[in-house]
């Protein structure tokens, strides 16, 4: 959407989310049409194959000498569920990219239900059934439900228009209000309003990338139930995760990239979370858990009395009490949006509280901001500038009339070597670098202090096996070494494997305290959604 409220047409076909000029009926219809081969047998009928609606055959990708894809092949038949699993930079955005028809790739094929696909056409991947469900979801606030779902149709309001909206949900067993606002949603909700769009649209082919990245459990587990029956009503389902336990849950099938190729193509039935590690990585190092027993509390490093701060006109934290000691790991589960990062910069000292008190004894605090870009790196400087910027002023690294670059250098190579950081030169733009190694480089600057606080948001959020482990394993190394750590984070699972104890936060208050021992995650996944708080 441009800056006078236009959206350009080019976006919603690059993104699935307008296939314009062809709103269709109900979802019998719908499913009729398109569906039959993938819908379950009648009782004591035989059982035929299902259709295959999409086939990829030697799909390669490159990006100067860096190749995304390598021969990638996949099969989609009606009624399928399929897990696509490998960690960052295993071509699974660049296949998705070429699927929707925003990059042509080098080679290869796309073919849906024996037709070839039209190679690096948005248009013709929306004409041929493929809509994505993108992480932020890409909807408009202040427009309704159903606004939002005809947005980029020939279809506007209307009572008739909202009941066809009403009749897609109640198919998906979605329960969407069609003339609440978008802003009024919880975020399973919006996601649900987000696939609603394809459905709309008669999309079948649905691509959902980190589906419950920003969901709690119960959410996730709702979101799982509806996956389930689109796919018995004959739609097909490709979805990308990082959580393996969700491969378990819901696919039927799994497809694993490692550096751009197919090492694993089969069905879920019979595999565990650490083979699918092993097939991610090649190793099973990174499946193990991390804290395997619990920490030393002792003396309190950091305590917040009824603190309370206010964020754009509303209240982001409620008089919230937390106790953080040397040698523990403090678990705080929430939502997103709950007040984690008002949360994170009051517990790192960033602001002050309105209200309330806190008292730190720390005289080192690691700051791990969960927008590692926005707030933790600058972009446009090199690894070896972003490395040095806690200590570039200090006698040791600088005079007052200029800074000795050998010493930020020697400082960047033995960080890049204790880190792993993936760069060869210290020099390079850290912009260029992927996820994991943006983490690294503020995980090896901050934790170089040796602090006696470290504040951790989201301390692995996009991150593939191997860098989450290695993450996991730095702050558990740091509370042993008597630090006091605070990890603030979505992933429920994360949360209860690093913990010693666990706070649940719920519109910024604290609704929940919990000790290792007394773990109990469906209460604190009840929890996270606001259920028995009140």
């Amino acid at each position: 959407m441009d800056g006078r409220g236009h959206l350009h047409q080019e976006h919603l076909l690059c993104e699935g989310s307008g296939r314009q000029g062809q709103p269709v009926g109900t979802d019998n219809e719908v499913l009729t049409s398109r569906a039959t081969a993938g819908a379950a047998p009648e009782p004591g009928a035989t059982s035929e194959p299902a259709a295959t609606v999409l086939e990829v055959r030697g799909i390669t990708k490159s990006f100067g000498d860096r190749v995304a894809n390598d021969h990638v092949d996949l099969t989609l038949k009606a009624g399928e569920i399929r897990a696509l699993l490998g960690e960052n930079g295993a071509g699974k955005t660049t296949l998705i990219s070429v699927l929707c028809g925003q990059y042509r790739p080098d080679a290869g094929t796309v073919a849906v239900r024996g037709r070839p696909l039209p190679p690096g056409s948005p248009r013709a991947a929306l004409a041929a059934g493929i809509g994505v469900v993108h992480q932020d979801f890409r909807l408009v606030p202040r427009f309704t439900v159903t606004e939002n779902v005809v947005l980029g149709t020939d279809s506007w309001g209307g009572r008739k228009v909202e009941q066809k909206v009403a009749e897609h949900a109640a198919a998906a067993g979605f329960q969407l209000d069609p003339g609440a606002p978008a802003w009024s949603l919880s975020v399973g909700e919006l996601q649900q309003l987000a696939i609603l769009k394809l459905l709309y649209r008669g999309l079948d082919i649905l691509i959902l990338d980190e589906p419950t990245a920003v969901l709690s459990p119960p959410q996730a587990a709702e979101l799982f139930n509806s996956m389930r029956k689109l796919a018995d009503g004959g739609r097909s389902i490709i979805f990308i995760t990082h959580r393996l336990r969700e491969v378990i849950a819901v696919a039927d099938e799994v497809t694993i990239l490692r550096h751009g190729k197919v090492v694993a193509d089969r069905e879920v039935a019979g595999l565990d979370a650490l083979q699918m590690s092993v097939l991610m990585i090649g190793s099973d190092a990174a499946a193990r858990h991390t804290a395997s027993r619990a920490g030393n509390p002792g003396e309190v490093v950091l305590k917040l009395e009824s603190a309370t701060v206010e964020g754009r006109g509303v209240r982001a934290l409620d008089r919230v009490g937390l106790e953080v000691r040397r040698g523990e790991i403090v678990g705080v589960a929430g939502i997103s949006g709950n007040g984690q990062n008002a949360l994170a910069e009051l517990a790192a000292g960033i602001v002050r509280p309105m209200a309330g008190s806190r008292t730190c004894i720390a005289s080192a605090v690691a700051y791990i901001p969960e927008a590692r870009m926005e707030r933790g790196l600058v972009g446009a400087m090199s690894v070896s500038e972003n490395l040095s910027l806690r200590q570039y002023r200090r006698p040791t690294m600088s005079h007052p009339l200029w800074i000795w670059s050998h010493r930020m250098t020697s400082l960047a190579r033995r960080l890049i070597e204790a880190f792993s950081i993936p760069v060869k030169n210290p020099d390079s733009r850290v912009a260029d670098l992927s996820g994991g190694g943006l983490q690294r480089v503020l995980l090896a600057r901050e934790l170089d202090e040796q602090p006696d606080l470290i504040i951790a948001a989201q301390p692995t959020r996009g991150l593939d096996v191997a860098s989450s482990a290695m993450v996991r394993s730095q702050l558990v190394g740091h509370r042993d070494r008597g630090a006091g750590v605070v990890v603030i984070s979505e992933d429920l699972d994360e949360i209860l494997e690093l913990s010693d104890r666990v706070l649940v936060l719920f519109k910024g208050a604290v609704v929940g305290e919990y000790s290792r021992g007394s773990f109990d995650r469906a209460e604190i996944g009840l929890r996270m959604g606001g259920e028995g708080t009140d």
